[in-house]
């Protein structure tokens, strides 16, 4: 009883933290399997190609970004969460709008590279898609920035019940 009472108040949030959710390009989807090693940091979701989810598809908590679709079933999709250690993605932070790459480490916090010579991060700025890839829309939040270049997340991956799955970008067939 006490796990239903719990899921339920879960789902309540879910429901309440965003009007878009019932939108016609959002999906909710439930995480079946987290695919935990040391360094590939993946998981499996209940939504595949019936439900119009394709490969390069932008997954969020809440309305956090934590990765993008990399491999989809006809009933389940694989998300490649932003820790993980094949992820790259670019973004913007800081209020000259500096570009950097978001590498996943395999840990629990992604590294900024690809900064402009001599730059030296601050910490406690936040960090959002720069949507120069054209899979991710611009401004999408993500993480606020540490003194040692890397990226503490907004959303904790190992917690994640349920994500959403942005079907806007279903035109264009990434990677």
């Amino acid at each position: 009883m006490e796990y239903l009472t719990n899921q339920n108040k879960n789902l309540r949030k879910i429901l309440d933290s965003d009007e878009t959710l019932f939108e016609e390009n959002i999906v909710l989807s439930k995480v079946l399997i987290d695919k935990s090693s040391p360094y590939l940091k993946s998981i499996i979701i209940n939504r595949g190609s019936k439900s119009g989810i394709l490969k390069g598809m932008p997954v969020m908590d809440k309305d956090y970004l934590i990765g993008r679709i990399v491999e989809t079933n006809y009933l389940s999709s694989r998300v490649l969460l932003l820790n993980d250690l094949n992820s790259r993605i670019p973004v913007t932070f800081g209020k000259d709008a500096t570009q950097a790459i978001l590498k996943g480490s395999g840990g629990s916090k992604p590294i900024l590279e690809y900064l402009p010579e001599g730059y030296v991060v601050e910490e406690g700025i936040d960090v959002f898609t720069s949507g120069k890839d054209g899979i991710f829309f611009p401004g999408s939040p993500i993480g606020t920035t540490t003194k040692k270049g890397e990226v503490r997340l907004f959303s904790e991956s190992s917690q994640l019940s349920f994500v959403k799955v942005d079907l806007s970008k279903q035109n264009k067939e990434a990677f």
